[in-house]
């Protein structure tokens, strides 16, 4: 048995407070994630029982989100079967979030905190003398090992941010990683989204294509003290979802 005692529990999933429309039309704000995506609910009553329960996903006539929810809202995990596998030259064997083992998701973790990588000068597109996040390379994640999974964050934020490269996630695949977690803001881990098929989005394309999970936005990543903890964040067991929401966590040694 575990002896929690002997650890500290971390939470890396920021909290998010639902927008929610009360039974009598009250509407009460929340907050959104690091991208902007807010958590909407709509009370309800079960006739069978009179209990109050929530339904997820905003309302008809709403005018700040009168959309359905995906799994990608709040720190969440994502698979690569339903989600690009219709992009090309992806390989035939690409999973489904719920055909990962759940070993996938529990286990010993590499913490890569970047916040000594600051900005450096480099070229905008006009020409002009910008400052602009370093490259992660592998010689910056000396302390991954093959089956991690791998923390990732700094204290960095904007154009300062350090960015993940596509010949680091390549490397990361190559080591045959378990999955990605980020901390947002951070990291910006994806880079040339728009790029024509098959160039686009690298980390996507390197790790969910072969079947290496992504977490993200994490947080509490750059509050860690050691460089290997244990990490836990399990996603709903729904199949044909193409990304859960989760509550991610770790042990770290006291």
């Amino acid at each position: 048995m575990i002896d929690l005692d002997k650890y500290r529990m971390v939470d890396l999933s920021p909290r998010m407070v639902a927008r929610i429309k009360r039974l009598n039309g009250d509407i009460e704000e929340g907050n959104a994630d690091a991208y902007g995506l807010p958590w909407v609910l709509e009370e309800g009553i079960a006739e069978y029982d009179n209990t109050k329960y929530t339904w997820v996903g905003g309302w008809q006539g709403d005018k700040v989100w009168p959309w359905r929810l995906s799994g990608h809202f709040g720190s969440h995990t994502e698979g690569g079967k339903g989600h690009l596998d219709h992009w090309e030259g992806l390989p035939g064997d690409v999973k489904g979030l719920w055909e990962y083992p759940l070993e996938t998701f529990i286990g010993p973790a590499a913490v890569c905190n970047l916040s000594s990588m600051g900005p450096v000068e480099g070229k905008n597109e006009e020409g002009e003398t910008v400052l602009q996040g370093q490259a992660v390379t592998p010689d910056h994640l000396s302390n991954v090992r093959e089956g991690d999974i791998v923390l990732m964050g700094s204290d960095h934020v904007d154009e300062a941010q350090p960015y993940l490269p596509a010949e680091t996630t390549a490397w990361l695949a190559q080591k045959k990683i378990k999955m990605l977690g980020i901390q947002v803001p951070g990291v910006t881990w994806e880079i040339d989204p728009q790029a024509p098929q098959p160039n686009n989005s690298p980390t996507h394309r390197n790790l969910l294509g072969n079947n290496i999970a992504i977490t993200y936005p994490l947080v509490n990543i750059t509050s860690l003290k050691s460089d290997r903890v244990f990490y836990i964040g399990f996603p709903l067991s729904v199949e044909r979802f193409d990304a859960t929401w989760i509550r991610a966590v770790v042990l770290e040694e006291r």
